[in-house]
């Protein structure tokens, strides 16, 4: 299994550009903690494209030999059996993603039957199913994301699409699951300075901030903080990139098709 120098979460959006809502950190395991060493957010998908396909090593001074894990919070697939109905059977995660790279949100969604918009094997505890019609757009708009960096740079899509040779590694997290696998009850904003506190309590657990002013964004805004639960979730699942193999007993064309939310491997062990 490959060593990973750089950890990085995304707190995704599939809504009209520029946004505000779209946001990036960046760490690096010191002293057995996650240390996050930048924050911050994207006006635009293709700036955030560019950032996780090479940019993010500017800033911190990375070679282009070391290897980063990247915890990704939308969807990476749909449901088989809409896959199968858009792109036909033994259809395979790269030519779906191809596909719906093609195609706006509105025409994808209208285009699978309302019984086939089902969740994924892995959409288990709170996950919507990945053309709800709250999560639709982020979902067309990730995959689309992803095929465009995989065009960009040599990127691994975990389980789909392994490699141990690639720099750059995304997996599927849920922050929501995270903390709350994790046991971390303080997911409301916080708005009062004890609230706050307890915010940056239960992060210290397991990772630290380089900046105060890092450490603040995380703790205020809802999408920094779920960006950064998104890196920790990526850090905390680095050994168990084959956790959708080593739990349960899914069918592996239809983990390999439909991907994977990875949590916290002791919440699953």
């Amino acid at each position: 299994m490959r060593a990973f120098q750089y950890f990085g979460g995304v707190d995704f959006s599939g809504a009209r550009e520029p946004l505000s809502t779209l946001w990036s950190a960046l760490a690096r395991e010191e002293a057995g903690k996650l240390r996050i060493v930048a924050l911050r957010p994207h006006a635009f998908r293709a700036d955030l494209r560019s950032y996780v396909a090479n940019g993010w090593r500017t800033g911190v001074g990375a070679s282009r030999d070391e290897s980063i894990l990247w915890g990704m919070d939308f969807p990476f697939g749909l449901p088989g059996a809409a896959a199968e109905h858009l792109c036909g059977d033994g259809v395979t995660w790269p030519t779906l993603a191809a596909w719906t790279a093609d195609r706006p949100p509105d025409e994808v969604r209208e285009a699978v039957p309302e019984p086939l918009r089902t969740p994924r094997l892995t959409d288990t505890g709170g996950a919507m199913d990945p053309l709800n019609l709250r999560l639709y757009r982020q979902t067309i708009e990730g995959i689309r994301w992803l095929h465009e960096l995989r065009e960009l740079t040599d990127a691994a899509v975990c389980p789909q699409l392994p490699s141990a040779e690639a720099p750059t590694t995304l997996i599927e997290v849920y922050p929501a699951a995270t903390v709350r696998d994790l046991g971390v009850r303080c997911r409301r904003t916080p708005g009062r300075p004890g609230e706050q506190r307890a915010r940056v309590a239960a992060l210290h657990t397991w990772l630290s901030f380089a900046d105060a002013s890092m450490e603040a964004s995380a703790v205020v805004l809802e999408d920094a903080w779920d960006a950064v639960i998104a890196c920790l979730s990526a850090w905390l699942a680095r050994n168990d990139l084959d956790q959708p193999f080593r739990v349960g007993s899914y069918p592996a064309a239809a983990i390999n098709l439909e991907g994977w939310i990875y949590r916290p491997p002791a919440a699953i062990s």
